[in-house]
Protein backbone atom coordinates (compact mmCIF):
# COMPACT_ATOMS: atom_id res chain seq x y z
CA UNK A 1 0.00 0.00 0.00
CA UNK A 2 1.38 3.23 -0.73
CA UNK A 3 1.85 5.54 2.02
CA UNK A 4 -0.03 9.02 0.98
CA UNK A 5 0.76 10.73 4.78
CA UNK A 6 3.46 13.08 3.14
CA UNK A 7 1.45 13.66 0.11
CA UNK A 8 -0.61 16.77 0.53
CA UNK A 9 -0.53 19.75 -1.26
CA UNK A 10 -1.53 22.05 1.22
CA UNK A 11 -1.38 22.28 5.01
CA UNK A 12 -2.79 19.85 7.73
CA UNK A 13 -4.86 20.86 10.99
CA UNK A 14 -4.94 17.63 13.86
CA UNK A 15 -8.57 17.85 15.11
CA UNK A 16 -11.20 16.13 16.89
CA UNK A 17 -14.66 16.78 15.77
CA UNK A 18 -17.51 14.96 15.10
CA UNK A 19 -19.11 14.15 11.94
CA UNK A 20 -21.35 12.28 9.82
CA UNK A 21 -20.66 10.26 6.50
CA UNK A 22 -23.51 9.73 4.00
CA UNK A 23 -23.40 7.42 1.09
CA UNK A 24 -24.69 7.33 -2.04
CA UNK A 25 -27.03 4.38 -1.66
CA UNK A 26 -28.67 6.23 1.73
CA UNK A 27 -26.12 4.49 4.51
CA UNK A 28 -24.94 7.06 7.24
CA UNK A 29 -22.29 6.34 9.44
CA UNK A 30 -20.97 9.14 12.46
CA UNK A 31 -17.48 9.45 11.89
CA UNK A 32 -14.64 11.31 14.13
CA UNK A 33 -12.26 13.85 12.01
CA UNK A 34 -9.45 13.60 12.96
CA UNK A 35 -7.30 15.75 10.76
CA UNK A 36 -8.62 18.24 8.23
CA UNK A 37 -6.60 20.65 5.43
CA UNK A 38 -8.11 22.62 2.58
CA UNK A 39 -8.03 19.56 0.21
CA UNK A 40 -9.60 16.76 2.38
CA UNK A 41 -10.34 15.18 5.77
CA UNK A 42 -9.09 12.15 7.43
CA UNK A 43 -12.12 10.24 9.54
CA UNK A 44 -12.39 7.46 11.88
CA UNK A 45 -15.77 4.91 10.93
CA UNK A 46 -16.74 1.88 10.91
CA UNK A 47 -18.04 2.18 7.15
CA UNK A 48 -15.56 1.25 4.58
CA UNK A 49 -17.01 2.98 0.95
CA UNK A 50 -14.80 1.85 -2.29
CA UNK A 51 -11.58 3.80 -2.98
CA UNK A 52 -12.91 6.31 -5.74
CA UNK A 53 -16.64 6.49 -4.33
CA UNK A 54 -17.92 10.15 -4.17
CA UNK A 55 -19.96 10.88 0.05
CA UNK A 56 -20.93 13.39 1.74
CA UNK A 57 -19.34 14.56 4.90
CA UNK A 58 -21.00 16.83 7.65
CA UNK A 59 -18.85 18.56 10.24
CA UNK A 60 -21.02 18.73 13.21
CA UNK A 61 -19.06 21.68 14.59
CA UNK A 62 -19.73 23.62 10.71
CA UNK A 63 -22.90 22.19 10.38
CA UNK A 64 -21.80 22.05 6.45
CA UNK A 65 -22.02 19.76 4.09
CA UNK A 66 -19.15 18.97 2.00
CA UNK A 67 -18.86 16.23 -1.10
CA UNK A 68 -16.02 14.58 -0.75
CA UNK A 69 -14.25 11.25 -3.20
CA UNK A 70 -13.25 8.15 -0.79
CA UNK A 71 -8.94 8.79 -2.00
CA UNK A 72 -7.64 5.90 0.67
CA UNK A 73 -8.65 3.39 3.46
CA UNK A 74 -6.65 2.17 5.90
CA UNK A 75 -7.80 0.10 9.38
CA UNK A 76 -11.09 2.07 10.77
CA UNK A 77 -9.99 5.23 8.59
CA UNK A 78 -10.55 6.71 5.46
CA UNK A 79 -9.22 9.72 3.30
CA UNK A 80 -11.43 12.06 2.38
CA UNK A 81 -10.95 15.01 -0.63
CA UNK A 82 -13.17 17.78 -0.82
CA UNK A 83 -14.41 18.17 -4.51
CA UNK A 84 -14.70 21.87 -3.74
CA UNK A 85 -11.39 22.84 -1.93
CA UNK A 86 -12.02 24.85 1.69
CA UNK A 87 -11.44 28.31 0.51
CA UNK A 88 -8.59 30.35 2.50
CA UNK A 89 -9.75 33.45 2.36
CA UNK A 90 -13.65 33.26 3.28
CA UNK A 91 -14.84 30.27 4.44
CA UNK A 92 -15.55 29.81 8.20
CA UNK A 93 -13.27 26.15 8.27
CA UNK A 94 -10.37 28.34 6.96
CA UNK A 95 -10.89 31.24 9.57
CA UNK A 96 -10.59 29.04 12.10
CA UNK A 97 -7.85 26.94 11.47
CA UNK A 98 -6.47 30.31 10.18
CA UNK A 99 -5.39 28.83 6.81
CA UNK A 100 -2.95 31.24 4.90
CA UNK A 101 -2.66 32.69 1.62
CA UNK A 102 0.63 30.03 1.30
CA UNK A 103 -1.30 27.51 1.57
CA UNK A 104 -3.92 27.67 -1.05
CA UNK A 105 -0.95 27.33 -3.47
CA UNK A 106 -2.38 29.72 -6.19
CA UNK A 107 -5.91 27.55 -6.37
Amino acid sequence: MTDVSNQRSTTRRRTIFGGVIYEDDGRNSECSVSDISQSGVKVKTSIAPEVGAEVDLKINKFNAIHRCTVAWIREGEIGLQFLVAISPKDDEMARLFKFSATDDKGK
